[in-house]
């Protein structure tokens, strides 16, 4: 029997249709067969998924995937053979040219230092001498305190050796000790006091000394770019967003806060490379060149209106920072209204961005109770309260409601607690609380109509392995016990974390990724969750991890024309967090990139 005979013998697998297979599916989201009495059904599968469908008869998607594939043989063939092999794989040229390029940055590192340490030696110098006019200035009260010394020898002696001792009797009872003990001490404190005398030494902190080989090695980093991006010789990168190691010392002490006005400032994509999921990788050729169909992004755009942004707002300032998708700036905006630490915002599908929760009162960790909005027309203003205000809480947005859950309440108790805000009623309404309390879970919507929340962490600080599903239309909570795909799958899982971000990319999967672990210490571990008629299954572990191992304090995920967008945090000294900025990251299916920043003048 030929192939084609076998392709069009093949019968239905619906036991309904008695008909043979004579068309296929190509969307990618799809990629099945069908008879025809299955094209109807599926037409409006499609309709109603709001997806575009691909339906072929089988000689035609034969044809059409014998051209992909041709096509795509001649254009590395094509490739291939104009590479000019000797250009790039010239031992001479790259090593001249890739030292030279180190030795000026190490040029740039040592005249950093020096610069530094140069004015280190002169806040020292300059220190010394205060204090030595300082000590000057206090030297009358000690001048002073000589003098009374002297004056009481005196009149010791003339007690003791007077022929008329009445004089100096008077003298001395009428001398007040105590009094002028007091007087003294207490002018000589508030001269040393005024004066701010301090004392001076050096600390040299061993510890990040001995790191600084590691610190170093960040820097400087050999590796292969691709053909294409040859041409890009920067070699020296950070995490944050000053990609110049010619800053002044100035720059270098800590991230400048930026003018509150419209400072506009283009992303452009940085330059990495792609990261290898596993060894398993390197045994299929194709691994990573042909589509995972796992990782498909094929959920509808998430903004409706105009506005297309991503957002986060600087705790304990007035200033909110927004990536425009559009125009492709960064803008620092003043809004009216000082945004409390631990709060939580997100942005709704018309533009508007709701603010929740925080810490109003440090000392006794009171929480903020009001939910403000902001629109485009720069406004802000109070819709609603929550009846459990909360901090370091989550939101989430599902058909025209913002959901608020979890977190700590007054007095650092963390709740299971739920609250909506009806955008169409505009009130507010309690919901079931959820099965387990949580600090900072992750949480997204699924199919318009689902939330699910991963992880956060427990009243003791232990990272939560928990998934739970609440169906917003019977108001219930279900606690999920995934599958795994196989025992290899099993092995390479994690658990969820902390602070971590999550969105649905396609009909059956939600896609988790970062967070921070129990130390506060950032993960780039991914994993999808296959959400099935009848179970779930988590599968592709760290098979599409993060570019960098950080959390997400917005953990809102942004999808925009088949790409996820996402703002991450920035790690700038051991555990601490640049609150100034956030990094701007793109997963287009395949692999993360950094949308890299550049002023724009």
């Amino acid at each position: 029997m030929s192939a084609n005979q076998t392709l069009y013998n093949q019968q239905c697998s619906n036991s309904e249709h008695r008909a043979q297979i004579t068309n296929y599916c190509a969307c990618i989201d799809c990629l099945r067969p069908l008879c025809p009495e299955c094209i109807q059904e599926h037409y409006s599968y499609h309709i109603q998924a709001k997806t575009q469908p691909a339906i072929q008869s089988i000689l035609n998607t034969r044809t059409n995937c014998e051209r992909k594939i041709a096509k795509a043989i001649d254009q590395l063939r094509k490739e291939y053979e104009q590479c000019d092999i000797q250009g790039i794989f010239n031992p001479d040229e790259i090593l001249n040219h890739e030292i030279s390029r180190m030795n000026e940055a190490k040029e740039q590192m040592l005249e950093i230092i020096t610069i530094f340490f140069k004015q280190q030696e002169n806040l020292l110098e300059t220190k010394v001498k205060e204090n030595q006019l300082k000590v000057r200035n206090i030297g009358g009260i000690f001048q002073k305190i000589e003098a009374v010394i002297e004056q009481l020898e005196i009149l010791r002696n003339s007690l003791l050796t007077s022929s008329d001792p009445f004089l100096h009797f008077h003298k001395a009872c009428r001398l007040d000790v105590k009094s002028l003990l007091d007087r003294y001490k207490s002018d000589l404190k508030k001269s040393i006091k005024s004066k701010e005398l301090d004392p001076i030494n050096v600390h040299i902190d061993e510890h990040k000394l001995f790191n600084l080989k590691n610190e170093l090695s960040k820097i400087v980093i050999i590796h292969t770019n691709d053909i294409e991006d040859s041409g890009d010789n920067v070699s020296v990168l950070s995490k944050n967003k000053d990609q110049s190691i010619n800053y002044s010392i100035q720059g270098y002490n800590g991230p400048q806060m930026n003018n509150a006005q419209n400072e506009h400032l283009h992303f452009l994509q940085k330059q990495s490379k792609q990261q290898m999921s596993n060894v398993g990788d390197i045994d299929d050729p194709l691994q990573g060149t042909m589509t995972n169909h796992e990782f498909s992004i094929v959920r509808p755009n998430y903004f409706q209106g105009q506005s297309k942004f991503l957002h986060f707002m600087i705790n304990r300032s007035k200033i909110m920072k927004i990536a425009d998708l559009q125009t492709k700036q960064w803008l620092t905006l003043q809004i009216d209204y000082q945004v409390p630490a631990f709060h939580k915002s997100i942005v709704t599908p018309n533009g508007d961005v709701y603010i929740s929760g925080g810490v109003i009162d440090q000392k006794d960790n009171i929480k903020e109770s009001i939910i403000r909005k902001y629109t485009q027309d720069g406004k802000i203003q109070q819709i609603g309260r929550l009846t459990y205000p909360r901090s370091s809480h989550s939101m989430v947005y599902c058909n025209q409601a913002i959901y608020i859950l979890c977190g700590y309440l007054d007095h650092s108790k963390i709740t299971s607690s739920m609250e909506k805000y009806n955008i169409q009623t505009q009130k507010m309404e309690l919901c079931s609380p959820c099965i387990k309390p949580a600090n900072q879970p992750g949480c997204c919507t699924f199919n318009d109509r689902y939330i699910y929340k991963f992880g956060g962490n427990d009243e003791n600080g232990q990272i939560l392995f928990v998934i739970e599903k609440y169906d917003t239309f019977t108001n219930k909570w279900e606690q999920i016990n995934p599958n795994f795909e196989d025992s290899l799958e099993s092995s390479k899982f994690l658990t969820t974390f902390l602070t971590s971000a999550c969105v649905q990319i396609n009909q059956n999967n939600i896609y988790v990724f970062g967070g921070y672990e129990e130390d506060d210490k950032g993960v780039s571990f991914s994993f999808l969750l296959n959400i099935g008629q009848v179970k779930h299954t988590i599968h592709q572990v760290n098979v599409r991890p993060l570019l960098y191992p950080e959390g997400f304090w917005n953990n809102q995920v942004i999808i925009h024309d088949h790409k996820l967008y996402v703002l991450q945090n920035i790690e700038v000294e051991g555990n601490q967090i640049d609150e100034n900025n956030r990094s701007l990251l793109c997963f287009d299916g395949y692999k993360w990139n950094e949308l890299q920043y550049q002023i724009s003048y």
